[in-house]
């Protein structure tokens, strides 16, 4: 009987993954997040992949982001029975921040300028708890962040210190985070071009009856 497999489980800032690497090559973010760690971990059996975002809000009336997210996410959550998709919040604010370049009042204080500012709450949470949880129950043999957030150390070395679990990154951008790379007990991959170009969802999925398609602004176009 042939040896089986060690099993991973993934855990995905799909926030991070965008900025780092795919908002770069928009034509290749109908990923298939299972070719990506089949590619990434051939020697793993994934038993779960977990998937980190936030609902997309956009101050363009006409901007597409948003029913692009939603296309993908539903063509994933059919095609992928171990995907489990957590979201966060985005969150806009009203701030007041110096002009650039710097001017100043009559009073010698700098005039300052209102700006919205949107960010993500929530989700970086949820994958640090989860990933910790996991751990602690030694429910596989290996745990894999993708992201390059340097916030997401003191979750790594908090199992890395106190539960015997195997640790790997798979780093979005070509230079990952130096913060991330604490111990050489890590497994460090960086996910290339070509792995991502090679791990695309097909150009239209069908489920139920209902066909999904690649969203239009994600049509391929160049080849990293």
């Amino acid at each position: 009987m042939p040896n089986e497999r060690p099993t991973a489980i993934v855990y995905i800032d799909g926030l991070n993954l965008d900025r780092q690497l795919l908002d770069r090559y928009p034509q290749y973010k109908w990923l298939d997040l299972v070719k990506l760690c089949q590619l990434l971990l051939p020697s793993y059996e994934v038993k779960q992949i977990n998937y980190y975002t936030s609902r997309l809000r956009s101050i363009r009336p006409k901007s597409r982001a948003p029913n692009n997210q939603d296309a993908y996410l539903f063509a994933l959550q059919s095609l992928v029975p171990t995907l489990n998709i957590t979201f966060g919040k985005m969150i806009s604010r009203d701030k007041l921040y110096p002009q650039v370049p710097l001017r100043i009042d009559y009073l010698g204080d700098p005039v300052l300028a209102k700006v919205r500012v949107t960010q993500e709450k929530g989700s970086d949470v949820a994958l640090a708890s989860q990933m910790v949880f996991d751990a602690m129950r030694s429910l596989v043999e290996l745990y894999v962040l993708v992201s390059n957030d340097s916030d997401f150390e003191p979750t790594l070395r908090l199992i890395h210190r106190h539960v015997d679990a195997k640790l790997a990154i798979l780093s979005p951008s070509h230079k990952p985070s130096p913060s991330l790379l604490f111990s050489k007990e890590l497994v460090v991959r960086t996910i290339r071009d070509s792995v991502i170009a090679a791990s695309q969802l097909p150009d239209v999925v069908v489920v139920g009856g209902n066909r999904v398609s690649r969203p239009s602004d994600w049509l391929k176009s160049r080849t990293p």
